[in-house]
C-alpha cells in the first residue's frame, strides 16, 4: 500500500498509522522529521525518486502519486524526464511561480510542501483528490493526517467513535458525500485546494484551486467529437514510455477498449472474472484483435471471503469490500506490469453518468431508459434523486434519533448566493452539484475503493481524469452526453477493428451511431432477461466481470460467519440491533433483495475502526460497571439473548 500520514505539531507518529500506509518490501519508504513536523509516506519505487525535493534553499516538497504535466490549453506541457520525477518538476515550478503553481498541475498526487522560513506545512490535494488525505485534531496542539482515514484512530489521544448520520449515509449508499467520514472527529481534506498549517498554531486555512463548473458552448458535437478523439491520443503518446510494461483492466464495454485502442504501447489486459463469461470472451477478443495478451484472473470460490478479510481496513467508507476488485491479484499484476491502466470515469464524465434520466415502465417485461435527463430545479429534487432504492428505515440501526437518509443529506446542504455547499463541498450551482456530486471527491464515489485499491497495487491512471479531458467535459452540453457516444466514436475512427466487436452488454457493435445503439441496447436487453439461454454455472456467476451479490449471499457462507462471529460486536455498539441484522439477513435468504444494506454491514464489520469503537465502548462500560458495582445491562444485550438461533436457515456454503 502506498500512502502520506504524518504528525504535526506536538507528539510522534504512532506505529499503526506509519504501519497503515505500508504494504510490502517493493515500496519506498521516505521519513522527516523535526520539533514540529513528522511525515512518512510509502512510495512505489517506480515514482518515489529523491523526496523531499528542495526548491529555494528552504522548502521541501513530497509527491504522492504522479505528476503527468503543467499548464492548459495551448500552453501546456508534459512532463518530460523519467517517472520518478514528479518531486524534482514540483521544486522547479515552485522556484518558478511560488504556490500558486499547484493549480496548472496535471495529475493524481498529494503534495506536502514544507516552507521552513514561514513555519508553513502545506498540503495540495488535485482536482479530485484522487490521492484522498484525512485529518483530526486530537488536542488542540496536534494536528494528524493520513491517507487511510481509519489509522487516525491509532492516535492516543483520539477517541474513536462514529458520526452516526454519516455512518448511516455509508451503510445505505455505500458513500459518503463531500468531505464528512463517519468517524468521529475525523475529516477529509477538500479537493482542488492548498491547506495551509501555521506549525506554531497547528491551525489550518483553506484555499480552493479549482472545482467542476459545467459551462457549455454552443458547437456542434462533431466539434467536440473530434476535440477529444484528439486529446485521448495525445494523453497516451505523453504516457507511454517504451521502457515500461503496461496492464490494461480490460471489460467487455467500451471505456477500457478505447484505451487498448488509443495506447500505443503493447499491454497485458487483465479481466476479473468467475468464468469464462460472455464479458470475459469480449474482453479476450478485443486483447486478441490488437495482438496483445489476455490473462483471465479467475476467482475462486473463497476469493470474496479473500476480499472481506483484507479490504475493509483499507476502506475510507467509499465501496463496499468486493470493490477492491483486484485486490487479490496484487502479486500477480506486481510481477508482471509497470504500470496500470483503467477506463473508469469515462461514463461518469461523458456517459451522463450522475444524471438522473427518465425511465418508461413496460410492467413485466422491464423498464426503457430514455435518453433525457430528469429536471433538477431545487435541493429537494437532488435529495430525491440520491436517494435510490434506499431500504428506509435501516432495519439494523437501532439509534434513537428519528433519522432517515433523505434527513441526512438535506441537512448537509445549503444554499448561498455563491453557489451550493454539500457535506462541506462547495459547488458553482445546484446543476454542478448534480454533475460532480458524486465524484467531487472521488471518495463521493460509490465505488473509490476500487481505483484506490488499483493505485496501491501499482502506479496506476486513467485516462478520462486528465486535465484536458475534463475541461473539454464542462464545455460540453447535456444533450451529448446522453444522445452521443464519445467513447463507442472514438474507437470507430482510432481501433476500427476495436469498433466490429460488439459490446457485452448491449450486442451491438460499438460502430454503430447513437439511435442504432440505443435500439439494440433495448432490444439484447428484452432478449438476455426473457428469451436467451443464460445458464450459468453456479447461481452466483453473472455474464458481468463481478458476481452477483445477491445469489451469492445466499450460495456461500462468508456472510453467515462474518454474523456469527462478530455478533458481540453488534450487542455492544448501542447503535446497532442486533436482531435486526439477522431479521435482514433471513429475510434475503427468503428472496428479498437486501444485498446493498448486508455488504454495507459486512464491509463495516470488518474495519479497524469498528473494532476500535467496540473496544471503547466496552471499556466505557466496564469502567462505569466498576463504580457503580452494578453489571452493564443495554436493551441491544438483552434483544441478543431472545434470538435464540440466528442462523438456523444459514446456508453451510
Amino acid at each position: 500500500m502506498v500512502g502520506l500520514c504524518g504528525v504535526i505539531g506536538e507528539g510522534t507518529l504512532p506505529d499503526a498509522m506509519a504501519d497503515a500506509i505500508g504494504l510490502d518490501d517493493a515500496e519506498e519508504s521516505v521519513t522527516y522529521r523535526d520539533d514540529r513536523v513528522e511525515l512518512q509516506a510509502s512510495l512505489h519505487t517506480l515514482l518515489a525518486g529523491e523526496q523531499p525535493a528542495v526548491a529555494g534553499d528552504d522548502v521541501l516538497i513530497w509527491v504522492w502519486g504522479d505528476i503527468y504535466g503543467y499548464g492548459s490549453g495551448e500552453n501546456y506541457a508534459p512532463r518530460s524526464g523519467p517517472a520518478d520525477g514528479s518531486a524534482a518538476f514540483c521544486a522547479h515550478l515552485y522556484e518558478l511561480f511560488g504556490m500558486r503553481f499547484v493549480s496548472g498541475l496535471n495529475g493524481n498526487f498529494a503534495l506536502a510542501i514544507y516552507d521552513q522560513t514561514a513555519n508553513e506545512l502545506s498540503l495540495v490535494t488535485d482536482r479530485f483528490a484522487t490521492r484522498p488525505l484525512y485529518y483530526a485534531y486530537p488536542t488542540d496542539e496536534t494536528l494528524l493526517v493520513s491517507s487511510q482515514s481509519q489509522s487516525l484512530v491509532s492516535h492516543p489521544d483520539l477517541e474513536p467513535g462514529f458520526d452516526l448520520p454519516y455512518l448511516y449515509e455509508y451503510l445505505e449508499l455505500r458513500r459518503v458525500f463531500g468531505v464528512e467520514s463517519p468517524i468521529e472527529g475525523v475529516r477529509q481534506l477538500p479537493p482542488g485546494s492548498i491547506i495551509t498549517i501555521d506549525l506554531d498554531t497547528v491551525e489550518m486555512t483553506t484555499e480552493t484551486y479549482w472545482s467542476p463548473s459545467h459551462d457549455p458552448i454552443d458547437k456542434p458535437f462533431s466539434y467536440f467529437r473530434d476535440r477529444f478523439n484528439e486529446t485521448i491520443q495525445q494523453v497516451f503518446e505523453e504516457w507511454t514510455d517504451d521502457d515500461l510494461s503496461y496492464g490494461l483492466l480490460l471489460s467487455g464495454g467500451s471505456d477500457s477498449r478505447l484505451a487498448l485502442g488509443a495506447i500505443d504501447q503493447p499491454v497485458t489486459a487483465f479481466h476479473n472474472a468467475d468464468w469464462m463469461s460472455r464479458e470475459a470472451k469480449t474482453a479476450r477478443q478485443s486483447a486478441q484483435a490488437t495482438g496483445n495478451a489476455f490473462r483471465l484472473l479467475e476467482r475462486g470460490p473463497g476469493y470474496d471471503a479473500e476480499l472481506l478479510d483484507r479490504a475493509p481496513p483499507l476502506s475510507n467508507f467509499s465501496g463496499w469490500f468486493d470493490q477492491a476488485y483486484f485486490l487479490g491479484f496484487h502479486e500477480e499484476i506486481s510481477e508482471e506490469v509497470d504500470v496500470l491502466i483503467s477506463g473508469l470515469y469515462a461514463d461518469m464524465l461523458l456517459g451522463g453518468g450522475p444524471l438522473e434520466t427518465r425511465t418508461l415502465s413496460l410492467n413485466s417485461l422491464g423498464n426503457i431508459t430514455l435518453p433525457m435527463a430528469q429536471s433538477i430545479d431545487s435541493v429537494e429534487e437532488y435529495v430525491s434523486a440520491q436517494l435510490g432504492e434506499a431500504t428506509e428505515p435501516l432495519p439494523y440501526f437501532s439509534d434513537t434519533d428519528d433519522r432517515s437518509l433523505s434527513s441526512i443529506i438535506r441537512s448537509n446542504i445549503h444554499t448561498d448566493s455563491e453557489g451550493v455547499v454539500s457535506h462541506g463541498v462547495r459547488y458553482n450551482s445546484l446543476r454542478d452539484l448534480a454533475l460532480y456530486g458524486s465524484f467531487y471527491p472521488i471518495g463521493a464515489d460509490t465505488d473509490a475503493i476500487f481505483s484506490e485499491t488499483l493505485a496501491h497495487t501499482r502506479p496506476y491512471r486513467t485516462p478520462f481524469l486528465d486535465n484536458r479531458i475534463v475541461d473539454l467535459q464542462q464545455q460540453i452540453p447535456v444533450k451529448y452526453f446522453l444522445r452521443r457516444n464519445f467513447v463507442n466514436e472514438a474507437i470507430a475512427e482510432i481501433e476500427p477493428t476495436l469498433a466490429e466487436i460488439p459490446h457485452a452488454h448491449t450486442g451491438v457493435p460499438v460502430k454503430y451511431h447513437f439511435p442504432i445503439d440505443y435500439l439494440g441496447k433495448n432490444i439484447h436487453g428484452f432478449w438476455w432477461k426473457h428469451i436467451a439461454d443464460n445458464d450459468v454455472p453456479e447461481p452466483y456467476f453473472d455474464h458481468t466481470p463481478w458476481p452477483n451479490r445477491t445469489e451469492l449471499i445466499r450460495a456461500r457462507s462468508f456472510t453467515t460467519e462474518t454474523l456469527r462471529n462478530h455478533e458481540q460486536l453488534l450487542a455492544d455498539l448501542p447503535f446497532l440491533d442486533l436482531e435486526g441484522v439477522w431479521e435482514c439477513y433471513h429475510e434475503h435468504l427468503d428472496g428479498a433483495d437486501n444485498t446493498p444494506i448486508l455488504y454495507s454491514l459486512l464491509t463495516f464489520l470488518r474495519m479497524d475502526v469498528t473494532d476500535a469503537v467496540s473496544d471503547a465502548h466496552t471499556d466505557a462500560n466496564t469502567e462505569g460497571n466498576a463504580s457503580t458495582g452494578g453489571n452493564a445491562s443495554t436493551e441491544t444485550d438483552t434483544d441478543s439473548d431472545s434470538v435464540i438461533e440466528p442462523n438456523s436457515t444459514a446456508p453451510e456454503g
